[in-house]
């Protein structure tokens, strides 16, 4: 998820959650945790426990439980699929990949969230081929978005 996360806002904005970097309703927050889970597993569905970090990036407390649910339309799934087409498009170091192997390979990661003062930690799992990390066209090591209740600072030894 951290990959990609420069594109958070666009998406919110384009799926009518957000307007001017705010929430437009208070369950549209819930429902962002839940797109955002659909936009890296392509899974409408999640064990809570599955949604820390998401929560996190919409400006919801961890132990939170999500009362939304949410439909994907065509409409919508188009639009995320672009979205991860632009991202491997933008990438060119893991080549030619599938949203499917952009998903399984980088976006879907293990990670251990630590919940400092002023800030969260997230460091992610490690794998065999995250050296092309190195040459990811994207900033990914501090993320704070304007709804957000504060930073989360990203390990990711590649």
């Amino acid at each position: 998820m951290v990959l990609i996360n420069v594109y958070v806002p666009m998406l919110l904005e384009r799926l009518k959650l957000i307007t001017n970097n705010t929430f437009t309703a208070a369950e549209n927050r819930e429902k962002a945790v839940l797109y955002l889970n659909y936009l890296v597993t392509g899974c409408q569905d999640a064990d809570d426990h599955e949604l820390s970090l998401n929560k996190i990036l919409c400006g919801i407390a961890p132990d939170t439980v999500i009362t939304q649910t949410i439909e994907v339309t065509d409409q919508e799934e188009q639009l995320m699929n672009g979205l991860l087409k632009t991202v491997i498009n933008y990438w060119p170091a893991i080549g030619s990949g599938s949203v499917e192997g952009l998903r399984g390979n980088w976006l879907i990661r293990n990670g251990m969230l630590t919940d400092k003062r002023e800030r969260w930690e997230l460091t992610v799992e490690k794998r065999a081929y995250d050296i092309l990390i190195n040459r990811a066209p994207f900033s990914f090591s501090t993320i704070k978005f304007p709804w957000m209740i504060k930073p989360v600072y990203v390990e990711w030894n590649y």
